[in-house]
C-alpha cells in the first residue's frame, strides 16, 4: 500500500483576503488548501486552479 505524502506547503497571496483584502498565508496539504487572514480572522478554503495564465485564486461562494 502506498502513503500519501504529509507534506504541506505554506504560501503568503498578496491582497487575497475576500474581506479586508490584506495578505493571506494558505497552507496546502493533503486535504487542500485553507487560510486564516492575520489582520480580520476570516478563515476559509481558498479554491486554486492551475490555468495557462498561471493560478487562479476563488472563494466558494464569493461572488464579484
Amino acid at each position: 500500500m502506498t502513503e500519501a505524502p504529509t507534506a504541506s506547503r505554506d504560501f503568503m497571496i498578496p491582497e487575497g483576503c475576500p474581506l479586508c483584502a490584506a495578505d493571506l498565508p494558505v497552507r496546502v496539504t493533503a486535504a487542500g488548501p485553507s487560510g486564516v487572514c492575520k489582520h480580520c480572522g476570516w478563515l476559509g478554503r481558498p479554491l486554486i486552479t492551475v490555468t495557462h495564465q498561471g493560478l487562479r485564486v476563488s472563494y466558494e461562494g464569493a461572488r464579484a
